[in-house]
């Protein structure tokens, strides 16, 4: 059968190389310094047929008052060259944080069908939960696997929060902003404020304009009055009171309806927490005025109906949430269209003195997923050879902006000892694992480990291929 070609990709190919062509950084009559000229390029490795995995070593890292040179990655992936699909993984339950490793290991059991490639995924903080709490996670934005909704966007004044939408093998970047509803046996409607996190306590940003800042180190914040829905593949049992000592909200003893899939309400009951969410149902928790609208509108055997909308901001259009889609989130896009946005803020959170004792490097891995020219996404890590490193922001966008790697879209992910690039040659062999090429970060026992992070994206056996252009 022959395919017809999308014309988007076409078209947004050629748009990303005439914009690159134009750009006004290259100004007139001058040569633009490529970003990667002081970069030496090794050989591709050919992970699986349509997945090339090349590095960059830092020629010179003197220049950059660096004692040791930094290592770019990039992961090319082509669907013309193969069945090849790009999706975003949470591992074994969405509360719980794993290795990048062992979520590509959870995609299947089959071991000829494990995914080739993977980076860690979006912006997470742990939920203090006491003990255990270095193992759990709650997404920061929009978060969704399988069209199963994870966590809602960023308030931001009504405007959303950067997330790439992850549909047919193709990632689309974008503002999203969720929008959700519990119904109640009559009708009556009130605002779902998040998913699969402690009620009370919403991590790293404002989920409305009634959530208040209590903490910047981290970023948390407050609404005493909220309704948090559990999904079944949330994996632990439901939160309890007083969760965090610093924030009161979470000692709300507050209400608790388990409902079955088929929206059927199977208890209802005062107090919260400890509750396994049963398979296909949903949990949901209410602190305050939450939980006295569960109170009062919901017994058992009535039906609910959870109504969710993620928004494409930026296009004016609902996404639906089918199986196809998955998003991954962050606050930053390091390009569009082959431009830096001028919005993207110059940040980094780890900083130290330079070799001359007085520059301010900045050693924050990095990890983005792209898109390139020619249309193909692209896995993307900043780190040292074997110890935490990277760039500032706006110098991270930069280098990927070089025309030797032709990136028109970038989506910045979790960085710093986030930083997790894998890699999975196909084998039937048991014992094989996935191989890291990114330095571990963290110390358990004594001994340097990889994060344990929210979420990933990889790239794997799966779609169709697509004709060769």
């Amino acid at each position: 059968m022959t395919r017809n070609r999308r014309p988007w990709v076409a078209v947004a190919a050629a748009l990303g190389a005439a914009l690159a062509l134009t750009s006004p950084a290259s100004g007139a009559g001058q040569a633009p310094t490529d970003p990667l000229a002081a970069w030496t390029l090794g050989a591709p490795v050919t992970v699986a047929p349509g997945v090339t995995h090349t590095t960059w070593i830092e020629t010179t890292p003197a220049d950059t008052k660096r004692a040791k040179a930094r290592k770019l990655q990039i992961v090319e992936i082509d669907p013309t060259a193969g069945s090849l699909t790009l999706e975003s993984t949470v591992g074994t339950d969405d509360g719980s944080a794993e290795q990048v490793s062992d979520q590509l290991a959870e995609v299947t059991s089959v071991l000829v069908r494990h995914p080739y490639a993977g980076v860690n995924g979006g912006l997470f903080q742990r939920e203090p939960a006491g003990v255990g709490v270095e193992k759990t996670a709650a997404h920061t934005g929009a978060s969704v696997t399988d069209g199963v909704l994870h966590s809602s966007s960023c308030w931001s004044g009504g405007k959303g929060s950067t997330g790439a939408v992850i549909q047919h093998g193709i990632p689309y970047i974008t503002k999203l902003l969720t929008d959700m509803e519990l119904i109640g046996p009559s009708g009556e409607t009130i605002r779902i404020d998040d998913v699969n996190r402690t009620p009370g306590r919403p991590p790293h940003c404002a989920r409305d304009a009634e959530d208040t800042e209590v903490s910047k180190s981290p970023p948390v914040f407050t609404d005493p009055d909220e309704i948090v829905v559990f999904t079944d593949d949330y994996g632990l049992s439901t939160p309890k009171p007083g969760t965090d000592p610093l924030v009161a909200a979470t000692a709300d003893a507050g209400f608790e309806v388990v409902v079955d899939a088929h929206g059927v309400v199977t208890l209802a009951r005062e107090g919260r927490g400890g509750t396994e969410v049963p398979a296909g149902g949903r949990v949901i928790q209410g602190i305050g005025t939450g939980a006295q609208w569960l109170r009062d509108r919901l017994a058992l055997d009535d039906r609910v109906t959870i109504d969710q909308k993620l928004r494409d901001v930026n296009l004016g259009r609902n996404i639906p949430l089918d199986d196809s889609v998955d998003v991954v989130s962050s606050f930053h896009q390091l390009l569009r269209n082959s431009a830096i946005p001028t919005e993207l803020p110059d940040s980094c959170s780890g900083k130290e003195k330079g070799t001359d004792g007085t520059t301010l490097i900045c050693t924050d891995s990095r990890t983005a997923l792209a898109t390139n020219s020619q249309g193909h996404p692209v896995l993307v890590t900043l780190t040292g050879q074997d110890n935490e490193d990277g760039d500032y922001l706006r110098s991270f966008a930069a280098l990927l902006d070089s025309p030797q790697l032709g990136i028109v879209d970038a989506l910045n992910l979790d960085g710093g000892g986030s930083t997790v690039l894998a890699t999975k040659v196909p084998s039937k062999d048991p014992t094989e694992k996935a191989k890291i090429h990114t330095p571990p970060t963290d110390l358990a026992d004594g001994k340097l480990v990889h994060r344990t992070v929210a979420d990933s994206v990889y790239t794997g056996v799966g779609g169709y291929g697509l004709d060769a252009r």
